[in-house]
């Protein structure tokens, strides 16, 4: 039987022994194009009353059916999406949506919220801290975030240099997509029992990919949803998008408690649910030792005094947990995740003393050009690790020909090269598509970033604080070094103020106006957000009336000039 077949029959077959290749062994990408059929596009019925919607976007949106209406569990990421599942769902019943359900704050589970609901209020249940994640994202990290993802899921790739996205078939986020996420109106610490439309459910904290990550335990049906603690792929112990350490040990720990229920159902997030409770209680147990695995000798060559690249070496799954279907490396990596573990114990420094004060970018390239013979001489010796098959060592030495010269042509074109010849060999989607992205950036120009469009109803369910909050990390502060000022925001509709104080390099934000303010913007909540949204332009809202400056117009056009827009 062909290798390809065999690889699409595994993956369709829950936790049954197959042909896998060890962990030191790459996956090719002919196993990522077999990997695309667990995102089959349609609903799937679980088990009575329950139904996942795959392949409509990154992640699944969930359908718990009561008795007198149904419980949406995960939004998708896009309103659009949500529409799209929602009709699919009423092909099932026409029972209202009586409650949402967030397992976690990210994108693809919580920005499609609006598209369920037609603009009536309904429960929406989440962790305590899921708030704060998602305004996080919104407000402090957004710019560096977008660009990151949009590389990571191949968002600008066409069909072919991205495959599928591991977990989903793609990021369904476009700059004309609408996203818009619903406020939770009921949070918990640690655990919550609801009711509704005759369901019973459990809510239960599990930490694990998300600080604020939940499961959904619906006893009556022996069903359990894992949000993203659980999934097709290779946990993303670190996710190359950027991330808070994720606490692995924590995420161990969930697994384990999922695995106490007996769950005779387990329906993920993403990808295809699974039937049985032996099976179920297998691979739960095969993924939390998979983690542990990882955590626990990681720390035990950091106790030897390994740095991350030696430990990475010597890290290599046991072959029962390296040829399970469910672990390949078609989201997280094995590497990458001993890498993260090191830093989220010791931080950035590997104890390697040459790393404490390490020569610039620019003097390190001068210097590896100078050992080549120049910068010509550098090239020709990146050309050639092209063309003995070396492409990682290419692209290393094309990272100092892009200090040196990065308008230089023929760089350019070794970089691009060198970023396509690992795209085109790696099955690890998320390195794949950020390979393939990085190539277009160097040789088009592409720029993969962008903001979405941002309705002014989902503005309004975000604190202004979180918008005030957000402008000291944009303050320039090589221009402020000289100044102490302040300006007051006075929000004349919900009657909030607040001072924005420059101290010689530094912003901050507090409640109240001080005294010595130089002046005080007089606008509402709305106006501010949509001026921060970059949905109304800051003159013409000073030419209208929906913005005053009470004391010294110059004084506080001066202070915001300090601060950068990025989009």
């Amino acid at each position: 039987m062909p290798y390809l077949l065999i690889l699409a029959v595994a993956l369709l077959t829950a936790c049954e022994k197959a042909p896998y290749p060890t962990a030191a062994t790459p996956l090719a990408p002919e196993a990522l194009e077999a990997h695309s059929q667990l995102f089959r596009k349609g609903v799937e019925k679980v088990t009575d009353g329950v139904y996942v919607a795959i392949g409509y976007g990154l992640a699944n949106s969930i359908m718990l059916e009561g008795d007198d209406g149904i419980v949406i569990v995960d939004t998708m990421e896009t309103a659009e999406e949500a529409q799209a599942v929602l009709a699919a769902f009423r092909e099932i019943t026409d029972k209202p949506v009586k409650a949402l359900i967030y397992t976690h704050n990210h994108t693809d589970h919580v920005f499609g919220a609006a598209g369920f609901t037609g603009g009536k209020q309904v429960p929406v249940y989440a962790h305590e801290s899921t708030s704060y994640y998602i305004n996080r994202v919104v407000n402090q990290i957004r710019p560096i975030i977008s660009t990151r993802s949009m590389r990571m899921f191949g968002t600008h790739l066409p069909p072919g240099e991205r495959i599928n996205d591991g977990i989903g078939p793609h990021l369904g986020v476009t700059p004309e997509s609408v996203l818009f996420s619903l406020p939770p109106t009921h949070t918990f610490e640690d655990q919550l029992s609801i009711n509704v439309a005759g369901l019973n459910i459990e809510l239960v904290h599990a930490p694990g990919e998300t600080e604020d990550q939940l499961f959904v335990w619906v006893p009556d049906k022996k069903t359990v949803l894992p949000g993203d603690n659980v999934y097709q792929a290779f946990p993303n112990l670190y996710t190359i998008r950027g991330t808070a350490y994720r606490d692995v040990k924590q995420w161990a720990n969930s697994l384990d408690r999922i695995r106490a229920l007996g769950a005779e159902h387990l329906v993920p997030s993403h990808g295809r649910p699974l039937q049985g409770e032996g099976q179920i209680a297998t691979l739960l147990t095969d993924y939390s030792d998979t983690i542990n695995f990882v955590h626990d000798q990681t720390l035990r060559y950091m106790n030897h005094g390994l740095t991350p690249d030696e430990i990475v070496a010597k890290v290599q799954l046991p072959a029962h947990l390296a040829s399970n279907p469910w672990l390949q490396e078609f989201y997280g990596k094995l590497s990458w995740s001993v890498r993260s573990v090191f830093d989220g114990y010791l931080g950035w420094f590997s104890g390697n003393p040459s790393e404490l004060q390490p020569l610039s970018q620019p003097e390190e390239a001068r210097r590896m050009a100078a050992l080549a013979g120049g910068n010509g001489a550098l090239l020709e010796k990146a050309r050639q690790a092209l063309e003995d098959g070396d492409t990682q060592w290419a692209l290393s030495l094309s990272d100092h020909l892009m200090v040196l010269q990065p308008e230089d042509e023929a760089s350019r074109s070794l970089r691009t090269d060198a970023l396509r010849k690992l795209g085109e060999t790696e099955a690890n989607p998320n390195a794949r598509n950020y390979y393939f992205t990085v190539a277009r950036e160097v040789q088009d120009g592409l720029k993969p970033g962008f903001r979405p469009a941002v309705n002014e109803n989902f503005l309004a369910t975000l604190p202004i604080e979180n918008f005030l909050y957000a402008m000291p990390p944009l303050l320039k502060a090589e221009d402020t070094l000289e100044e102490n000022t302040a300006l007051g925001y006075a929000f004349n509709d919900s009657g909030k103020q607040f001072t924005l104080r420059i101290r010689r390099g530094v912003a901050t934000i507090h409640t109240g106006i001080d005294e010595d303010v130089v002046a005080t913007l007089d606008t509402s909540e709305a106006t501010w957000k949509a001026i921060a949204a970059g949905l109304e332009n800051p003159a013409a809202a000073l030419a209208g009336d929906s913005l005053d400056i009470e004391g010294s117009k110059l004084a506080a056009l001066r202070i915001l000039g300090y601060f950068e827009t990025i989009d």
